[in-house]
C-alpha cells in the first residue's frame, strides 16, 4: 500500500435541524464573535436564515449579492466591503459560489498581495485566514470541507482555483433542510457536480484509500437518490442523502483533487456562461472514455455502484450518459452555441493548464483536447 496523507480540519456537524444549533456550534469551538460577516446569496435573505442568524449572535453585517460564478473582480469589492468590519469571523451561507468568495477573501483580508495573484498558486496564503463557518444550502460544490475556492478571471477567460490549507472551513453546519427551497434544474445541476467529485477522484492518480471510501458511497447515494431529489423536491430523505453525498465528494477532492472534466467544464462556463454543473454534465462521459484502459478497472467498479455487473465500460458509460440526460443533459455542444472555430479557445487554455494535470491516469495532449470537443459538438 503506497503512503498517503489524510487532513480535512473541519468540524462537519450533519444533519436536519442542525442549522438552528449555529449558534452553540460556534461557542463549543471558542470563536470569536465580536464581529460577524454574513456572506451570502439573495435566496439566504429571501429564506429567512439570515434573519435567524442575527437573532443568534450579536454584532452582525450582511453581505449579500454573491452572484454565480464569482469573478476577480467580485471578490475584490467583497473583500473591501467585508474589510470595513474588520471581521473576526465569517459565516457564509449559500452555494458554492458563496462558499468560495468567502474562502478567498478571508485569505485576502490576512495575506498581502492581489487576488489574481492567489490563483492557480499550490499554497497561495502564508499567514492563516479569518475563521470560516460555512452552511451550505445546495449540494454540489462540497467546498465546506475543501482547500479550494474557484473564481473566475474575466480579463484572462479563466477560471481557476485558489488552494491554501488554510482555507478549509473551521465549521460546516449540513442541514439538508436547507436545501429542499432549490429549484429543480439547481437540484440537478449541482448534484451532477458533486457525483462528478466523486468520480473524477476515484480515477484520479492521487486517490487514497480514504479517498475511495469516500467516493464509492458519494456515488451511490447520489446514484439513488438524485433523482428523487430532482423528481420531489420535498423528499428530505432524498435531499438529505444527496447533500451527504455532495459532503463526501469534497472529502475525496481535498485527498485526490478533480481532473479533466472540471477543466473543460470551467472553459465552457467562463466562455459560454454556461451554469457550472451544467458544463461537468456536458464532459463527464466524453472524458471517462478518453481515459479508456488508463482507468477501466475504475471505471468498471464505478458500474457496479451504477448497478451494472459488465466488464464493457461502454456499457457503464452508457447507462452514466442515460442518468445525465435525465436529469436535463442537452445532446451536445451547439445547444450552447458553441461551433468549431471555438475548438482552439478550448485547447488553448486547457493546455496552459497542463502542469495541473499530474493527478490525471491519462494526460491529454492538444490533439486530444480537440477531438474530445469536437465530438461534443457534433454529438447527435
Amino acid at each position: 500500500m503506497k503512503t498517503f496523507k489524510h487532513h480535512i480540519p473541519t468540524k462537519v456537524v450533519f444533519g436536519r435541524k442542525t442549522f438552528l444549533k449555529i449558534r452553540e456550534e460556534i461557542q463549543s469551538l471558542k470563536l470569536n464573535t465580536q464581529s460577524i460577516a454574513i456572506v451570502c446569496g439573495k435566496s439566504a435573505i429571501r429564506n429567512e436564515y439570515i434573519d435567524y442568524i442575527k437573532k443568534q449572535l450579536p454584532i452582525v453585517e450582511v453581505f449579500d449579492g454573491v452572484p454565480q460564478d464569482p469573478s476577480v473582480e467580485t471578490a475584490k469589492e467583497f473583500k473591501k466591503k467585508i474589510a470595513s468590519v474588520n471581521p473576526t469571523l465569517i459565516i457564509a451561507i449559500g452555494g458554492g459560489s458563496v462558499l468560495d468568495l468567502s474562502k478567498v477573501v478571508a485569505g485576502a483580508l490576512t495575506n498581502e498581495g492581489e487576488i489574481e495573484e492567489f490563483i492557480g498558486i499550490p499554497e497561495c496564503f502564508n499567514n492563516p485566514t479569518i475563521p470560516i463557518v460555512a452552511v451550505p444550502t445546495t449540494s454540489g460544490s462540497g467546498s465546506e470541507v475543501t482547500p479550494y475556492a474557484v473564481l473566475t478571471n474575466k480579463v484572462e477567460w479563466k477560471k481557476a482555483p485558489v488552494i491554501s490549507s488554510y482555507i478549509f472551513p473551521v465549521l460546516s453546519i449540513n442541514d439538508p433542510e436547507l436545501t429542499i427551497s432549490m429549484p429543480q434544474h439547481i437540484t440537478a445541476n449541482t448534484g451532477i457536480d458533486a457525483l462528478t467529485h466523486c468520480i473524477e477522484a476515484f480515477v484520479s492518480k492521487r486517490a487514497t484509500s480514504i479517498s475511495k471510501l469516500y467516493s464509492m458511497e458519494g456515488i451511490k447515494l447520489i446514484r439513488k437518490y438524485l433523482p428523487k431529489a430532482y423528481g420531489n423536491p420535498k423528499d428530505i430523505e432524498a435531499r438529505e442523502k444527496v447533500m451527504l453525498g455532495s459532503l463526501l465528494g469534497g472529502m475525496a477532492i481535498t485527498d485526490a483533487g478533480a481532473g479533466l472534466v472540471h477543466t473543460l467544464a470551467h472553459i465552457l462556463g467562463v466562455i459560454y456562461d454556461v451554469p457550472h454543473g451544467l458544463a461537468i454534465a456536458m464532459f463527464l462521459v466524453p472524458v471517462l472514455k478518453f481515459y479508456g484502459l488508463a482507468a477501466e478497472k475504475e471505471i468498471v467498479e464505478i458500474g457496479e455502484v451504477f448497478g451494472i455487473k459488465t466488464e464493457n465500460t461502454e456499457t457503464v458509460l452508457s447507462e452514466i450518459e442515460t442518468f445525465l440526460k435525465f436529469l436535463g443533459k442537452p445532446d451536445n455542444l451547439s445547444f450552447f452555441g458553441v461551433s468549431e472555430q471555438d475548438i482552439g479557445n478550448f485547447v488553448s487554455i486547457a493546455m496552459a493548464k497542463r502542469f495541473l494535470m499530474g493527478n490525471l491516469p491519462k494526460i491529454p495532449t492538444e490533439k486530444d483536447i480537440r477531438v474530445i470537443v469536437k465530438n461534443l459538438i457534433n454529438s447527435p
